[in-house]
């Protein structure tokens, strides 16, 4: 009996579907649509060329926009209620038709809109700059920068080179955010008043006088709406300080100490440590927030992120509710 004939060419003439690879993404969050239709939850996720969201019953993509075509801009919907998370993202499909702005929510608003102004960065550029003189504690020295607002927070420019020297998200401020002082005289954000950055996450302060041309109320103005009107974060200002010695020098750097014992407490500076390790941390310019567009890191010349950054020992702490850097020659928080 003649074996049945098996037919191979039609399996083998048909082509392979092409595999779609998922986008790298830089960030996922779980936001709250609203529509006509209700409110209902999605996965909010953000690439370099396309912003989708997903249905987070079955992961299958419910909408996507092109970054370069279909995505026009982002800002938060500001409202009596501070706890209010809602936000704007306009959009459209296929590059076809009009901009039209579509209502989310979610408690990581400021997050999502700094992540949604860096896509767009190459469209966007400074909403302010001011010559400041920044404080050096090691040897008490006030150096000449240029202090850049952006969309998603503030930058130290090198007045030289125009290299990038330190960064701080808006969503990355301590509260209080600034720390306005007084004179002697009792005199707020003079022509050349003297001010405060708090960051988060055990990150030192940074000290500051308006350089001429400028004053500290002009410049913690134009932080404090441009926190807001941004990506929604009401940064919190301090005014009951003042320099009631002559020396401002030593009395910023006593300031920026206090600040960061505040900062050992807030991480869990006394908890028993768990474990501990010696490691190398590869720093960008900015120093302590990662700025580099993308995924693609390199190494520099220096041992860092980029062409400016750096690479310095560290003292890696695990504790049962945090995990802390520290300087291996004095053990503070870095």
């Amino acid at each position: 009996m003649d074996s049945p004939k098996i037919n191979s060419s039609n399996s083998s003439s048909r082509p392979t579907p092409a595999v779609v690879e998922e986008p790298e993404y830089l960030a996922r969050y779980l936001v709250i649509k609203h529509s006509w239709r209700g409110r209902y939850k999605r996965i909010l996720c953000l690439s370099n060329v396309a912003i989708t969201t997903l249905d987070p019953g079955t992961l299958s993509v419910t909408n996507s926009y092109d970054v370069a075509t279909d995505f026009d801009s982002a800002a938060p919907i500001l409202s009596r209620d501070e706890n209010s998370n809602e936000f704007n993202l306009s959009v459209r499909t296929d590059g076809k038709g009009k901009f039209k702005g579509i209502k989310f929510s979610s408690r990581y608003r400021a997050s999502i809109l700094t992540e949604l102004h860096r896509i767009r960065g190459n469209r966007l550029g400074a909403v302010a700059e001011f010559p400041v003189l920044h404080l050096r504690r090691r040897n008490a020295e006030w150096v000449p920068l240029k202090l850049k607002i952006t969309y998603v927070g503030v930058e130290l420019i090198d007045l030289k080179s125009g290299d990038l020297r330190w960064c701080l998200d808006f969503r990355d401020f301590d509260s209080p955010a600034i720390v306005s002082l007084t004179d002697a005289y009792g005199k707020k954000g003079g022509e050349h008043g003297s001010f405060v950055l708090c960051p988060l996450y055990g990150r030192k302060s940074k000290a500051f006088q308006a350089a001429s041309g400028t004053t500290s109320s002009a410049i913690i103005a134009s932080l404090t709406k441009t926190a807001k009107s941004m990506v929604g974060v009401s940064l919190n200002v301090d005014t009951s300080q003042s320099l009631t010695i002559p020396d401002n020098v030593v009395y910023l750097a006593a300031l920026i100490n206090l600040s960061g014992n505040a900062a050992k407490e807030a991480v869990g500076a006394e908890e028993t440590p768990c474990g501990g390790w010696s490691v190398t941390r590869l720093r960008s310019a900015a120093r302590g927030t990662l700025n580099v567009p993308g995924l693609s890191l390199s190494v520099g010349p220096k041992g860092g992120l980029g062409e400016n950054g750096d690479a310095v020992s560290r003292q890696l702490i695990l504790t049962k509710v945090s995990l802390v850097e520290r300087r291996p020659e004095n053990y503070e928080v870095s």
